[in-house]
C-alpha cells in the first residue's frame, strides 16, 4: 500500500510497489505461474479474465491430477534451492519466500485426503457453486468466446462423473460431508438443470441472454441451437445422474456430525486449516481463548452504543429490538438494496484522500449475487480482469429485500469495497511485481485488512449516526465470535445447535443468520479465523482500545 498517515497508519511498509524482479527469480516466478494455470485453467478465467486457456478445463480433485500438483510443487522447490538467496534484493527475496511458502503449503494440503472430499458443498469449492460462479465470469465478448465456452462446458459432464466417483470413495472410507450441507448443495445442483422448456431459469443459460452487439443474428442462432443441444443431451443428463446418486445413495449415508474433528485425521486437518488461514502458529485452543476475550471486550462497546439508541440488552434480544422498528428494514426490492449501497459508496469516495495517497485505478461495481446461490453465499468481492473489461465487483446476496437491514451496511461496504478489498486487491494488481504476487490472496491479511478497513469508517464519518456505529460494532463482534464458534465446531466437538445458540446469545445474531453462518463454517473449516486474527495484527491491541474509547467518548459523551 501507498498511503499517508493522519494518525496511526505509518507502521505499514511498502511491500508491493517495488521494482520488477531481476532474473532468474522473475523468470522462475513467471514459469511457475504459467505451469500452475495449465494445471488450473479456470484460475486464469477467474483472475485474468480472457486468455488462451478459456476453453480448457481440468478435473483437479482426481488422484492423477493431485499427483501432478505434487510434482509441480516439488519441481518449484527444487528450482528455488538452486538460487542463491544471498544474492537477491529485498523484493526478489520476498518473491523467493512466497514461492516456497506456497509450494510447501500445497504439499501439506495434498497430504490430507479430507480436503478434496469437500467437493459437494454449497460454498467455494462446491461443484455446483463453482460452475455458477464460472459462468458469471467467463468472457463473452465475441463469437470466438462463445465457442470457447461450448468447448469448456462440454467437459463438465466428466466433472460430474468424477465427483460421483470421489463421493463413492468417501462413503467407502468414512469421509463424508455433513448431511445438512449436502442438502443445500443438492438444491444448487438441481437448479442448474430444470426441464428444458424452463431452461431460461438455469444460471447456465446466461450466455444466451447477454449476446454482445458485435454478434449478428446468424451466429447467435447457431450458438443457441448448439448450446441447447449440449445442455439437453450431455450436461443436464450428467447433472441429473449426479443428483440422483446424491439424493438416493449419498445423502442417506452422509454424516450427521458437524465438525471436521469427527473425521479420520480430522484434528490434524483442522490444525492445518487454522495455520493456513491465520498464517500463525496459534493452536485452536489459543484461538478459542482469544475469541472469548475479544467477544467480552467488544460487547462493552456494542452495548454502550446500543444504549444511546434505546437498546438495553441482553444480546439475544437485539434482533427482536431491531425488527421492532420498520425504519431498519426499508427495502422493497433487491434493486433498492443495491441503490442504497451505491449511495454509501458515494459518501466513502470523497473521504478517502484524508487517509490515502494512492487509489486503485480499476473500476468498482456493486452487483447482486446470482439468485441460484444467494441463499447460501456470503457477500463477496471479486477482482477485476487484466483487460479492464470486468471491474472489481462487490456481490451482494439478497434473498428477500424486506429482510435486509440498513444497520451494518456501511461497515459491510467499507470491508468489501473501499478502503477494504477493492483497495487491497486493486492496488496490488497494479504493482510492478510478478503476477503470482499480484494475484495471491493471503486470507489473514486480506480479510484482516477488510475488518481493519471497517474501523477506518469512523475517520471517514461513516458512523456519525449511532445506528451505523452500532452496525460497525456488531460486525466486529461477529468476527470475534467466529473465533469461538469455528474452533468450537471443529476442535471442541460442538454440535451446530450449540454454535448457533452462541451466535444468538452472545453475538446478537438472528437465528436465521446464525444458522447460515454456522453452515458456512462447517463447509469451510478455519477460513473464518482469518478476519479477527489478521485485524488484530494489523491494528494492534493498543490502537483498537484507544479507538473504541475515544470515539465513544467524543461522539456520544460516554465515559
Amino acid at each position: 500500500f501507498f498511503f499517508s498517515s493522519r494518525r496511526r497508519h505509518t507502521r505499514f511498509r511498502n511491500v508491493t510497489g517495488v521494482q520488477t524482479c531481476a532474473l532468474p527469480i522473475s523468470r522462475l516466478a513467471h514459469e511457475a505461474n504459467e505451469r500452475w494455470l495449465d494445471l488450473s485453467p479456470v484460475s486464469e478465467t477467474m483472475s485474468r479474465g480472457a486468455g488462451p486457456r478459456q476453453d480448457k478445463l481440468e478435473i483437479t480433485f482426481t488422484d492423477e491430477h493431485r499427483e501432478r500438483q505434487r510434482s509441480h510443487s516439488r519441481w518449484l522447490l527444487a528450482e528455488l534451492d538452486k538460487i542463491p538467496v544471498a544474492s537477491l534484493n529485498a523484493s526478489e527475496k520476498l518473491t523467493h519466500d512466497m514461492l516456497g511458502y506456497q509450494a510447501r503449503e500445497s504439499l501439506e494440503w495434498l497430504s490430507h485426503p479430507v480436503n478434496r472430499h469437500y467437493i459437494f458443498i454449497q460454498l467455494n469449492g462446491g461443484v455446483a457453486n463453482n460452475l455458477i460462479n464460472l459462468v458469471g465470469r467467463q468472457p463473452f465478448r465475441n463469437e470466438a468466446d462463445y465457442q470457447a465456452w461450448l468447448r469448456r462446458l462440454k467437459r463438465y459432464s466428466e466433472v460430474f462423473a468424477a465427483a460421483e466417483r470421489l463421493m463413492r470413495d468417501g462413503l467407502a472410507s468414512g469421509i463424508t460431508i455433513p448431511r445438512v450441507l449436502v442438502e443445500r448443495a443438492l438444491e444448487q445442483l438441481e437448479s442448474l438443470a430444470p426441464p428444458l422448456h424452463e431452461v431460461r431459469k438455469s444460471s447456465l443459460w446466461k450466455p444466451a441472454l447477454q449476446f454482445p452487439s458485435n454478434m449478428s443474428a446468424a451466429p447467435r442462432a447457431n450458438f443457441e441451437g448448439e448450446y441447447r443441444r449440449l445442455l439437453a443431451e450431455e450436461i443436464f443428463p450428467a447433472i441429473h445422474q449426479l443428483a440422483r446418486f446424491v439424493r438416493d445413495e449419498y445423502l442417506p449415508q452422509a454424516r450427521t456430525t458437524d465438525g471436521v474433528g469427527a473425521l479420520p485425521n480430522g484434528a490434524a486437518f483442522y490444525r492445518l486449516a487454522a495455520k493456513s488461514s491465520t498464517t500463525t502458529g496459534l493452536t485452536p485452543d489459543a484461538i478459542h481463548e482469544l475469541g472469548l476475550k475479544e467477544v467480552a471486550r467488544i460487547q462493552k462497546a456494542f452495548l454502550a452504543t446500543g444504549a444511546r439508541v434505546g437498546f438495553q440488552g441482553p444480546m439475544n434480544e437485539f434482533g427482536r429490538w431491531l425488527n421492532a422498528n420498520p425504519e431498519n428494514f426499508p427495502f422493497q426490492s433487491a434493486d433498492e438494496v443495491i441503490a442504497h449501497l451505491n449511495r454509501i459508496h458515494e459518501r466513502i469516495v470523497p473521504q478517502l484522500p484524508k487517509l490515502f495517497t494512492r487509489f486503485p485505478k480499476t473500476r468498482f461495481e456493486i452487483r447482486l449475487t446470482d439468485p441460484a446461490i444467494a441463499a447460501s453465499t456470503p457477500a463477496q468481492w471479486y477482482p477485476p480482469s487484466d483487460d479492464g473489461t470486468r471491474p472489481g465487483a462487490f456481490m451482494m446476496p439478497v434473498v428477500n429485500a424486506r429482510r435486509v437491514s440498513t444497520v451494518g451496511l456501511e461497515a459491510l461496504l467499507a470491508h468489501e469495497g473501499m478502503p477494504g478489498h477493492h483497495f487491497d486487491g486493486g492496488i496490488k494488481l497494479e504493482a510492478n511485481i510478478p503476477e503470482f504476487r499480484r494475484r495471491t490472496f493471503m486470507t489473514a491479511f486480506g480479510e484482516g485488512w477488510g475488518l481493519y478497513a471497517e474501523s477506518l469508517g469512523q475517520e471517514m464519518g461513516l458512523y456519525d449516526n449511532p445506528m451505523a456505529l452500532l452496525g460497525r460494532y456488531s460486525y466486529e463482534l461477529f468476527r470475534a465470535c467466529r473465533l469461538v464458534v469455528d474452533t468450537g465446531l471443529h476442535a471442541k466437538g460442538w454440535p451446530r445447535e450449540r454454535a448457533i445458540r452462541y451466535l444468538v446469545d452472545d453475538c446478537a445474531q438472528s437465528p436465521e443468520n446464525a444458522t447460515m453462518e454456522v453452515l458456512r463454517y462447517m463447509a469451510w473449516p478455519g477460513q473464518a479465523l482469518a478476519y479477527k486474527v489478521g485485524q488484530i495484527e494489523i491494528a494492534g491491541p493498543q490502537a483498537r482500545s484507544e479507538e473504541d474509547t475515544s470515539e465513544l467518548q467524543s461522539r456520544f459523551g460516554i465515559s
